[in-house]
């Protein structure tokens, strides 16, 4: 059962920042094992079945979903062994973390940020969502106003400098039409990262989750040619149950390029 991420995973990531090497890896092998990877399986287990009822599709093997601490650096200019950051991330089986359109959670000495989406450009699934701006742009907003998106989560993503975007898409949607990605992003606060430590963390994510998926779902309908569906109205804010703690500075989160998808 979860029950927090304890100090000391804290502890290691730092010293892994400050040490990045073989040698200290090995040394606190241990504690990378048992303050870390063993909480973020059990983070995951008790997701799982949250995870499925949202879409049984997702991969949620924990080989799958935990990122692993050492980084590929064949193609990299950044040598650095180790990563000194964690994250978890769901995606469909046979998908790449480079590509597809997927969630992830994570975290490093001073961060925490969730997300949504893809993040490197994937023009045929951006086109099908072109037409679907064009065909349906209510089902389009419905998704960016579902429970736990608005105001919370940020609409990120490069645009084609060239592409002009016609004269029918609405104007409340024309910063969407161009772009060659997309993802929905938001930073944790401090009152989020104080719960990070409790067994109160899986109802949060459990509602980041929730956020999330009606987007998720609808990239994977344009991605397989589905028509997508109508979606009801999102409720409004004061019927939401579970929601963000109360107050509480965000912290200081980086890019969701930094996770080496």
């Amino acid at each position: 059962m979860f029950t927090g991420i304890r100090k000391e995973a804290i502890d290691f990531l730092i010293g892994i920042k400050l040490n990045n090497n073989e040698t200290y890896y090995r040394e606190h092998l241990d504690v990378y094992e048992q303050e870390l990877r063993a909480p973020l399986r059990e983070l995951n287990e008790a997701l799982t079945p949250v995870v499925h009822s949202m879409d049984p599709e997702l991969d949620t093997r924990p080989a799958s979903v935990i990122a692993r601490l050492r980084r590929d650096t064949r193609f990299t200019k950044d040598k650095s062994p180790f990563r000194d950051h964690i994250w978890m991330g769901w995606r469909y089986p046979g998908e790449r973390r480079s590509e597809g359109f997927h969630m992830y959670w994570g975290f490093g000495v001073d961060w925490m940020g969730w997300g949504c989406g893809s993040y490197d450009t994937d023009r045929p699934l951006m086109d099908a969502f072109r037409e679907c701006i064009l065909r349906d742009p209510d089902r389009i907003r419905a998704v960016f106003n579902a429970k736990g998106m608005p105001g919370r989560y940020t609409v990120s993503g490069e645009p084609y400098r060239k592409m002009l975007v016609p004269a029918a898409v609405p104007d409340d949607l024309k910063r969407l039409y161009p772009l060659k990605y997309l993802s929905v992003n938001r930073d944790g606060t401090e009152a989020e990262w104080e719960l990070m430590q409790k067994p109160e963390f899986v109802q949060q994510m459990i509602y980041e989750i929730d956020a999330m998926t009606p987007l998720l779902q609808l990239m994977k309908e344009l991605r397989r040619g589905i028509k997508p569906t109508p979606m009801e109205a999102p409720e409004p804010a004061a019927a939401e149950t579970l929601g963000p703690p109360a107050g509480g500075k965000r912290l200081v989160v980086r890019s969701a390029d930094e996770f080496d998808f």
